[in-house]
């Protein structure tokens, strides 16, 4: 019995639904004129938000693509990784691999030499100057690696880069590099949260180089 009722209950709950589909047609060609305005300009829009999905999906297939050649490179030596993140010019790709050298260096690993550091500073800061406050943050973890990294080296009086030795350049090269970097980020200090924090304690270090 209680089948039955729902059998019942079901066919006229399908009844309502095609009478109302039914009611919910033009009933002249004059309203079906009236809805084909905003009908096509609703089409339209979804036509607009599909190419911006291909173009996006055009994007992330990209990025994933020299993702996976950075990740070759850094198999195969870090000094070409550089290279390739110098040469292809891709913030978002840069963003990316960053904490990786970053990790490398506060690890003392010999992955990267002071040398690869002063080719990368002028990508770094690209980053420092986004609005973005995780670019701001991946950027200022690898000035602060860098600093401790070499700072028996960077603190040291400061000698001429055109003294020959390849070591002694690129150390006073860094350090020129890193004043000069915080001549024009000295502000990044004020900002609230981690962002801040991180630049005051890179602050409290250039402001002891001489």
């Amino acid at each position: 019995m209680a089948n039955k009722e729902n059998e019942l209950s079901c066919a006229e709950a399908v009844q309502e639904v095609l009478c109302s589909d039914h009611c919910g047609l033009p009933l002249n060609p004059v309203q079906g004129a009236k809805m084909e305005g905003p009908a096509s300009k609703y089409s339209e829009y979804f036509t607009e938000l599909s190419k911006d999905h291909d173009v996006m999906t055009h994007v992330l297939f990209g990025r994933n693509l020299r993702l996976n050649v950075a990740l070759t490179l850094w198999r195969r030596n870090a000094s070409e990784l550089v290279a390739y993140l110098i040469r292809i010019q891709d913030t978002g790709v840069l963003v990316d691999c960053l904490p990786v050298i970053t990790k490398s260096l506060q690890d003392d690993k010999p992955l990267i030499s002071l040398g690869c550091c002063v080719d990368l500073l002028p990508l770094v800061k690209t980053i420092l100057a986004s609005k973005y406050e995780e670019y701001l943050i991946v950027g200022l973890h690898w000035v602060q690696s860098v600093i401790k990294k070499w700072w028996p080296e960077l603190s040291v009086k400061s000698r001429s880069a055109q003294d020959g030795y390849s070591d002694d350049w690129n150390v006073q090269i860094m350090k020129e590099q890193l004043q000069e970097l915080w001549k024009h980020k000295r502000e990044l200090s004020s900002v609230p949260g981690t962002t801040g924090e991180m630049a005051k304690g890179i602050e409290s270090y250039l402001s002891q180089l001489h």
